[in-house]
């Protein structure tokens, strides 16, 4: 069983959902590590265009200071312009050159390192074969600068970080322009390779504990729900015995709702389905005992087993067994009207009191049978209400019917009727072994019979009570039970005397 719920977990809703968790959470640490990486790379591009735009502004100024030497200096101001370009050539693996105004190259960071610091012929195969397109030193000498991410109109393969700067000399015209190019693999690709090694590794960290929690919290999530899935499947097989467990801290709180809604409906089905086997019991029972009785006093005096001196005693009996399986017919039909909403009330004006005593009248054979006291119906006072008599009479005759069959030989009976002017209340009270605790709250239950009632009334189904109840709540009244266990039972009805409406 523990083995099968594992599966399901892992098969099921559980997958899905971690899974899906599980893609959100890769997404949003691709998505977020690119954005973040794009914004990185941008800021770092506009920095070092920056920063190559300063480089290309100190090399012009360190060019203009060489072509504007006089002979005693010119070497130092060349020694000094090749150590600040191939310096700088190496450090940031640029690429450096000066061209003239027709765009030849006339110095470079090769021709720098090679000469040592002495203007020397050298020439460079790479730069001293460039040539910079027209265009390209038009637009740089108009603006007198340059900084952008370029191929000079063909000069490179792919777009390098460029800056040049305009070196004017002595004149105000443009004597030679400086360039300083940067390939992206020499800096932006380091520099993203190094925030890569940085991210990956927190970024796989941090889906690890987020899983670990994903995985937490998508189990406490559909545990419930994989509960209420077994739930199910056991209530549709008849089995509503199981309870989902609850958990109000680590559940929400709509599902806690949900798991308690469908406990409680467990335990009214669960509650239903034992009356409605305890019912079945009973009726088969009542059906079987009574007409057990009439065939076997039918066959005797049919085939003269019984004679017939002894035929109308036998008759007598027959004839109550026939009524009493009548009498659970019509509670039957009754209790189901009143489930399917169909019973209707039609009130008239009558006098309750004279509808109590008659009922009390008619148990007369049996009370002085049994030696018992009633006392309370000479004091009754004349009560006219607005009901439906002959279902207050079901109501009346039942309490009746009770008190005389649960109160023990020589006990007593007492009535009493209050009229307050707006309600009458009624009440009937019998000596004997009353009602246990437990069973006090569900005596007014459809089909329930307790241990000690049932063994003294043999002849019920259990729905007396029940349709009691609904015919005093059909009048919009009300019915108690109050009991001592070994000293009494009461009941007490309560009722409108006009009915409104």
């Amino acid at each position: 069983m523990a083995e099968s719920k594992k599966n399901r977990r892992r098969s099921g809703l559980f997958v899905k959902y971690f899974a899906f968790f599980l893609a959100v959470e890769l997404i949003s640490l691709s998505v977020f590590g690119g954005v973040l990486l794009y914004f990185i790379s941008y800021t770092w591009e506009d920095e070092q265009k920056q920063k190559l735009f300063e480089y290309s502004e100190n090399i012009a100024e360190v060019y203009g200071a060489y072509i504007d030497s006089d002979e005693n200096s010119r070497q130092m101001s060349f020694s000094g312009l090749c150590y600040s370009v191939a310096g700088l050539a190496e450090t940031e693996k640029a690429d450096i050159f000066i061209v003239s105004t027709q765009g030849d190259v006339v110095f470079c960071n090769h021709e720098a390192t090679a000469s040592n610091g002495k203007p020397e012929e050298y020439t460079c195969n790479k730069h001293f074969q460039m040539v910079i397109p027209g265009e390209v030193l038009v637009g740089i000498a108009t603006d007198g600068m340059m900084a952008t991410r370029s191929d000079l109109s063909g000069v490179y393969e792919i777009e390098n970080f460029i800056s040049a700067t305009v070196i004017n000399g002595n004149s105000e015209e443009p004597d030679s322009i400086v360039f300083v190019v940067q390939s992206p693999e020499a800096g932006l690709t380091p520099y993203r390779n190094n925030f890569l090694r940085i991210y990956i590794p927190a970024a796989v960290l941090m889906m690890v504990l987020t899983s670990l929690i994903i995985y937490i919290s998508t189990y406490n999530i559909t545990k419930p729900l994989r509960e209420m899935s077994e739930a199910t499947k056991r209530y549709s097989q008849g089995d509503f015995s199981y309870r989902i467990k609850r958990n109000n801290r680590n559940t929400v709180r709509e599902f806690d709702e949900l798991s308690a809604a469908m406990n409680s409906m467990a335990e009214n089905l669960e509650q239903l389905e034992n009356s409605r086997t305890q019912f079945v019991a009973n009726v088969s029972h009542e059906l079987k005992t009574p007409m057990t009785t009439i065939g076997g006093f039918i066959d005797g005096i049919l085939d003269g087993t019984i004679d017939s001196e002894h035929q109308n005693q036998y008759l007598t009996i027959v004839s109550e067994e026939v009524k009493r399986l009548s009498r659970l017919v019509v509670s039957m039909l009754n209790m189901s009207k009143m489930e399917a909403g169909e019973m209707r009330i039609k009130p008239k004006r009558f006098n309750l009191t004279q509808q109590i005593i008659g009922i009390f009248m008619s148990f007369e054979q049996k009370i002085d049978d049994r030696k018992i006291d009633i006392k309370g119906l000479e004091s009754l006072r004349n009560c006219y209400i607005e009901a439906d008599p002959d279902m207050l009479s079901q109501v009346f005759y039942n309490l009746v019917d009770n008190a005389v069959k649960f109160t023990p030989r020589d006990g007593e009976i007492l009535s009493s009727l209050i009229d307050d002017g707006e309600y009458v209340t009624v009440k009937i009270r019998n000596t004997g072994k009353g009602i246990r605790s437990e069973d006090i709250d569900h005596v007014f239950e459809r089909f329930y019979k307790g241990d000690k009632s049932r063994s003294l009334d043999v002849k019920s189904a259990g729905l007396g009570l029940f349709i009691v109840k609904n015919i005093v709540s059909l009048h919009g009244g009300e019915i108690t039970v109050d009991s001592v266990y070994d000293k009494y039972t009461e009941f007490t009805v309560k009722l409108k005397i006009k009915l409104i409406g």
